[in-house]
């Protein structure tokens, strides 16, 4: 572990959007209600673009449940043989010994047999709980259930009902900071994501370790500033269009006051944050790694102390988005071992810092895969597993309802399993933990009460 220097954190691209008049905009950015007094907590949400096949990320290892299983999945099963078991019985009314990891998974297993890592079985978008009788006869399902964009929406916004048109760790932002904090989402990713749009305040775009000088404080640009003529020149042109009653203008004005004021806020933020080993570029991955993200997110983490002592920011989600999920012509071997490799390297930075029981690392994903083979890959599903990482996790089990991996299983409709576990009751489960009550939650995420369940369990 090591520090980085001053100058290696002097350049970033920060993207933001601010309600707030230009002369009170740099007091109110570092005045932000606090949401608790208990210790620092963050979100890591690590989104699996394109639809994981999960069913061959944990398979069955018993003798008959195997046996139906490569029946199934008939040429991309796995060989039993190669599966990382699970040795321990069952605590969570499943049992983790009937089933393995894929071979190349050692880091995820190792940390699910350390009881830090759950699975959660089964997930994925609903309206209300049904069976495959109940979509068979026409009970109500997603709108444009196997569609990408549309299933990724709904998975980020929390909901699948249409109601909502923000995200659900924007609405988390917007419910613990009432006036809005903007370092409270932040994007690491490569690309603008849903889930933490539409609240008072936008993400904040981190797309590297480093921050953008403050070239505006030279020119005479800043609150209280009259400055240099040209900084002079500067303030009335955005006065005059924060004034202004065109919509459009008003907004691209306080846009970019937002971002130019940014660097002042920022300024010596990161002198002492670490660097750490482990991280990857992969071999041939599409955008950023997922490895140079998670780096990223630790060396911010590293920092949490100056976010907490300037902006009274104690909970804070990160976005990264790992591509290449949606796998219609090939196996995903590539993607799980990437996955897999890079979860373990930020568990370990986490380590290092002494923050494994602060940081809870989730998985979202557009959707599940077919059951059956496309004879080269899978096709688009439903219900799928998702991965919770974390010290406060309740690991090294199985929450939730494992389905039959079996031909015309009857967990599933049109080759595709259906959910046992909505979205609204795993993410809820995370979002108690962060700090919601039950009020919030049902505030949060609207649909949770069409759901009997709406805590699994996996967070102490």
């Amino acid at each position: 572990m090591h520090r980085y220097s001053r100058r290696q954190f002097l350049k970033v691209a920060l993207a933001a959007t601010s309600m707030q008049p230009l002369y009170a905009l740099a007091t109110q950015l570092g005045k932000m209600a606090v949401a608790t007094d208990e210790p620092y907590k963050a979100l890591v949400v690590i989104l699996l673009e394109g639809g994981a096949d999960v069913f061959n990320m944990i398979a069955p290892t018993q003798t008959d449940t195997y046996a139906d299983y490569q029946a199934t999945r008939e040429n991309i099963a796995l060989p039993r043989t190669s599966l990382l078991p699970f040795s321990h019985a069952n605590q969570n009314g499943l049992n983790p010994a009937a089933y393995g990891m894929r071979e190349n998974m050692t880091a995820l297993h190792n940390l699910f047999m350390d009881q830090k890592l759950a699975i959660i079985a089964n997930c994925g978008t609903l309206l209300q709980p049904v069976t495959r009788y109940d979509v068979e006869n026409g009970a109500p399902i997603p709108f444009e259930l196997f569609a990408h964009n549309t299933q990724r929406s709904q998975w980020m916004l929390g909901d699948a009902t249409g109601s909502q048109h923000q995200g659900w760790g924007a609405r988390l932002g917007n419910t613990l900071y009432s006036s809005g904090n903007p370092w409270f989402n932040i994007n690491a990713a490569d690309s603008n994501n849903l889930l933490q749009t539409g609240g008072a305040t936008d993400a904040i775009h981190f797309d590297e370790p480093s921050v953008s000088s403050d070239t505006m404080t030279s020119y005479g640009f800043g609150p209280e500033s009259g400055g240099s003529e040209l900084g002079k020149v500067y303030q009335s042109l955005y006065k005059q269009q924060l004034e202004s009653p065109n919509k459009l203008m008003r907004a691209l004005a306080r846009k970019r006051i937002d971002e130019l004021l940014r660097p002042n806020q920022l300024a010596g933020l990161f002198d002492n944050a670490l660097s750490f080993d482990g991280f990857s570029d992969g071999v041939h991955e599409t955008g950023k790694p997922l490895g140079r993200q998670l780096e990223l997110v630790a060396n911010i983490l590293s920092v949490r102390q100056e976010f907490q002592n300037r902006f009274q920011t104690n909970r804070q989600i990160f976005f990264v988005n790992q591509h290449g999920w949606d796998t219609h012509d090939s196996d995903n071997a590539h993607q799980v071992g990437y996955l897999s490799e890079s979860m373990g390297a930020f568990q370990n930075a986490l380590a290092e810092m002494g923050m494994e029981e602060q940081v809870t690392t989730l998985t979202i994903s557009d959707f599940g895969r077919s059951l059956t083979s496309n004879n080269a890959g899978t096709d688009h599903g439903w219900g799928g597993h998702a991965f919770v990482l974390g010290g406060a996790v309740r690991g090294g089990d199985i929450y939730g309802k494992m389905p039959a991996l079996r031909p015309d299983s009857p967990d599933a409709w049109s080759d595709r399993m259906i959910p046992t576990t909505s979205v609204e009751t795993y993410l809820a489960t995370i979002a108690k933990w962060f700090g919601l009550s039950d009020t919030e939650l049902d505030m949060v995420f609207p649909n949770l009460g069409a759901f009997s369940q709406r805590d699994l369990g996996f967070m102490s």
